[in-house]
């Protein structure tokens, strides 16, 4: 018989199997490229996140929620006519950005291209802005206005091409280092704002992105070998990248708008002091909505290796299994959270960040599905998906502003992101043999490893 204190002694042999095998499986989920890139990209995405929180809680408590008001709005502006007129290539730096053919005249073209329009765009809404968003209007009267204004939106827009082009390389380490950048010169620019002042506190927002980005540039050929910054001439791969852009720009418009439109929807719907309240409660829910976002880009941009069908089931349950720890603190600790801006935001936005934080598990559905599409080239389904997601999210939330205010505007968004949740998950449904088919074009990493670190 075995004595007893034998029986209950821990086996040395089976704690350094368990061991080996914990240490093991936690090297070989590092190698694997959608997990290591997501990693960098959330830490990226949460530093950057973190000082967005910290500059608008002490902004909070130096302006009037009416001033602050009328900054988020312009922020927003910033953000919709960034996207509005990036054209996909966002998206095509993930696919293309990390061939082994030179990708000088893509990337410079596509950043020509992105600050062009940026500019136009800025001019376009100054004219507009007061008839579509008099609050805004009286900012951006005088052409210095205009110009700063546009100038924050070339920051947008290059920072996104930047940043999509290092993770397609596997350079997510430069992208924290650019985020952390820009976040701490927010920061020292808020303490040099003065109270109650709009125009300021945009600015600090808006104009640190553009100066990490200008700075970025110079430092390309380092980042990425091979690349020449005066090389203009279109090569085969940027037309191939335009091409590809062209096609999924209806669906990325569609589906980037919800997002980056009902901010600037919420200008002309609510009071300055009720925008204030909304565009907090959004800001800190999009951090929960940045995690499957971030996975949906890692993934599109593993398209460049071998097909492998079972790389989006992973992707989802990847982005499920982060998300669902998240959305749990961020609806019980809703009011601590709020009351590091003031009484008054725990009062006013409690009742819609709720909403918009069980939002995020079916947003996640919505998101990976547009990369499953988007790499199986099935454009058309990516334009009904993106589609009735962009109608409802924006029209819901104007029927139920009047009468909801800033929880009708809550409420409406996540109503219309559970119904194309519904409607991802049946276009991308169906047998293993139709989805392998589907997945033809797909170009997803196989392997552990199997991609070039």
């Amino acid at each position: 018989m075995t004595p007893p204190d034998r029986a209950t002694r821990p086996d040395p042999g089976r704690e350094c199997s368990v061991r080996g095998s914990a240490l093991r499986y936690a090297r070989e989920h590092w190698a694997d490229p959608l997990y290591r890139q997501s990693y960098l990209m959330l830490t990226s995405t949460a530093v950057s996140a973190a000082a967005g929180l910290l500059f608008w809680v002490l902004a909070a408590q130096r302006h009037r929620p009416d001033a602050l008001g009328v900054a988020a709005g312009l922020v927003a502006a910033i953000a919709f006519l960034s996207y509005l007129t990036s054209f996909a290539l966002p998206y095509a730096m993930l696919r293309f950005g990390g061939a082994t053919r030179p990708v000088s005249a893509m990337l410079n073209t596509s950043l020509l291209f992105s600050s062009l329009t940026s500019l136009l765009a800025a001019g376009v809404f100054a004219v507009v802005a007061p008839v579509t968003s008099p609050a805004l209007a009286d900012l951006l009267r005088h052409p210095s206005d205009v110009a700063l204004f546009g100038l924050a939106g070339v920051g947008a827009g290059v920072g996104v091409l930047l940043d999509n082009l290092l993770a397609a390389r596997h350079r997510a380490g430069t992208v924290l280092a650019r985020n952390t950048a820009a976040g701490l010169l927010k920061l020292a620019a808020l303490g040099v704002a003065g109270p109650d002042d709009p125009r300021a506190l945009y600015l600090a927002v808006s104009l640190p992105p553009l100066a990490v980005a200008v700075a970025t540039v110079p430092l390309l050929p380092r980042l990425v070998p091979g690349y020449r910054l005066r090389q203009w001439r279109v090569d085969a791969q940027a037309r191939e990248a335009a091409g590809f852009a062209l096609r999924t720009f209806p669906g990325s418009l569609l589906s980037g708008a919800p997002q980056f439109a009902l901010p600037l929807v919420a200008v002309g719907m609510l009071s300055p002091r009720e925008n204030a309240f909304f565009y907090v409660a959004w800001s800190i829910a999009q951090i929960a909505y940045l995690i499957p976002t971030v996975i949906s880009n890692i993934t599109l941009s593993q398209g460049a290796d071998a097909p492998d069908p079972a790389l989006v089931g992973r992707s989802r349950r990847f982005s499920l299994i982060l998300l669902a720890p998240a959305i749990l603190v961020g609806i019980g600790l809703t009011e601590v959270v709020l009351g590091f801006y003031g009484p008054e935001y725990v009062q006013g936005a409690a009742g819609p960040l709720r909403l918009l934080m069980l939002a995020v598990l079916p947003w996640a559905v919505v998101i990976i599905a547009q990369a499953q599409l988007r790499m199986a080239h099935r454009f058309l389904a990516v334009t009904v998906l993106t589609g009735s997601l962009c109608a409802g999210s924006l029209g819901l939330p104007v029927v139920l502003a009047p009468g909801f205010g800033v929880t009708g505007m809550a409420a409406g968004w996540l109503l219309s992101v559970l119904a194309a949740a519904l409607l991802a998950w049946r276009l991308t449904a169906g047998p293993p043999s139709r989805a392998a088919a589907a997945a033809g074009p797909v170009h997803l990493a196989r392997h552990v490893g199997e991609r070039n670190p």
